[in-house]
């Protein structure tokens, strides 16, 4: 019998693809009825709280495959990481990276 290991796999996203990849993944893409009432909203029309809300889900969905997703970003030329939004605001000028 062999033994197979799973090579960790990481991607990168600015904020305006990290967007996109939530709208794809999460309201163009599903089933859930949840979302179908912003399914046709342009992603400029989504309000913070539904983006604040996607990530969460996204987040849930990495961290349950035994991943993680953080938000980074610099301050004073330092890079800061983040494990979650600790604001109602979304945090426009992250970066986020998904590690499974």
């Amino acid at each position: 019998m062999t033994s197979v290991q799973k090579t960790p796999s990481v991607i990168g996203f600015n904020n305006e693809s990290y967007m996109h990849y939530l709208a794809i993944r999460y309201i163009y893409n599903s089933t859930d009825p949840k979302w179908e009432l912003i399914r046709w909203t342009g992603i400029s029309e989504i309000s913070e709280q539904t983006w604040i809300e996607l990530h969460h889900t996204a987040k849930h969905d990495v961290e349950i495959g035994g991943g993680s997703l953080k938000g980074y970003e610099f301050v004073n030329n330092e890079l800061i990481s983040h494990e979650r939004i600790n604001s109602k605001f979304w945090p426009a000028n992250w970066m986020w990276v998904i590690q499974s």
